[in-house]
């Protein structure tokens, strides 16, 4: 048996990976869009349930609404300003 370097393994390896997959992707038969997309699940809730559901929904896209409507302008400060902190400055022990 031949004796092979490390890089030489590493690149056999990596040849012999690469070939592997390519050769099952080609196996693999293509997947056809006929099918149609499952409707979505729906949660079983009761009808009190439901209707706190609504309210919370309507809730929710009346504030996002209520903030879609502001206008900002453009020359705005950021709300927050990130600044990377600085080592601790040591006193000299002089004194």
């Amino acid at each position: 048996m031949k004796r092979i370097s490390r890089r030489e393994f590493h690149r056999l390896a990596a040849i012999g990976a690469i070939s592997g997959a390519l050769a099952h992707a080609s196996l693999e038969a293509p997947q056809t869009q006929t099918a149609e997309p499952e409707p979505p699940v729906k949660i079983l809730l009761t009808p009190e349930q439901e209707k706190k559901v609504a309210v919370e929904v309507a809730d929710r896209d009346n504030k996002i609404a209520k903030l879609r409507s502001r206008n900002l302008p453009y020359n705005l400060e950021p709300a927050f300003v990130f600044r990377a902190r600085s080592a601790p400055h040591r006193s000299s022990g002089k004194g």
